[in-house]
């Protein structure tokens, strides 16, 4: 074989190959984003106590934070509404999972005194591609401690804001004890992202179709969220 015919045949090997290897890379992203689908992340609460007055609720979300609550009332239908987690929020519960190394742990949370009395939590965690459930009504392991506050804390502002909304919708006259109940869970650090309420106070600030006194009151509670004075 003469050499310019061998080079030629040795430059069309080299061609081919180079386009195999592009098209191979340009596949991997496709398998990698498949692979993350099936490994999102996926957060659930469930908590439990038959002798309350709403004997179950449930909060679950997932990697964005998007999800949903659910709760039910003795002798009534479940009710579900969409949730919204803040991104600020969602940082602070992964650094406790993390803390925790709640994923790598077989280790037991529960306190070793029994608290039933007190209600029965689970928390669950999905994330890439490992999942774990743990059940406990009390413990002192400090973020898993952390942790059932926290989602306890969004259980009971989103059980707040559809009391709020529900309110405003049927009995408008009683918005002023709402705007009552929301002052002492603020105050009483029982509101997981207070700033995630301000849209709603300053609609019903706005609102003229309920009472001044829970309008100015809206107010109020605006200005304590935003200068972080509760």
């Amino acid at each position: 074989m003469c050499k310019p015919l061998f080079y030629f045949v040795i430059l069309g090997f080299l061609l081919c190959c180079f386009d195999v290897a592009g098209v191979s890379a340009q596949a991997l992203p496709l398998t990698n984003s498949s692979k993350e689908t099936s490994a999102k992340t996926y957060f659930r609460y469930v908590f439990v106590n038959e002798r309350f007055t709403i004997p179950r609720l449930e909060v679950e979300f997932d990697g964005a934070g998007a999800g949903q609550y659910t709760f039910k009332r003795k002798d009534l239908d479940e009710i579900t509404n969409k949730l919204k987690i803040s991104n600020s929020l969602l940082a602070q519960i992964n650094t406790l999972f993390d803390e925790a190394g709640f994923l790598n742990s077989q280790a037991s949370y529960q306190h070793k005194k029994d608290f039933s009395h007190l209600g029965t939590m689970t928390i669950t965690l999905k994330r890439s591609g490992q999942e774990r459930s743990t059940t406990f009504n009390y413990t002192d392991n400090e973020p898993m401690a952390r942790l059932a506050e926290i989602f306890r804390n969004i259980a009971t502002q989103e059980m707040r804001v559809f009391e709020i909304e529900n309110t405003r919708q049927s009995d408008p006259i009683s918005t002023p004890a709402q705007m009552r109940q929301l002052e002492s869970e603020l105050k009483g650090k029982h509101i997981a992202d207070p700033a995630q309420l301000l849209p709603l106070l300053k609609d019903i600030q706005q609102d003229e179709g309920i009472p001044l006194i829970a309008r100015n009151h809206a107010g109020r509670l605006m200005q304590m969220i935003q200068k972080n004075k509760f």
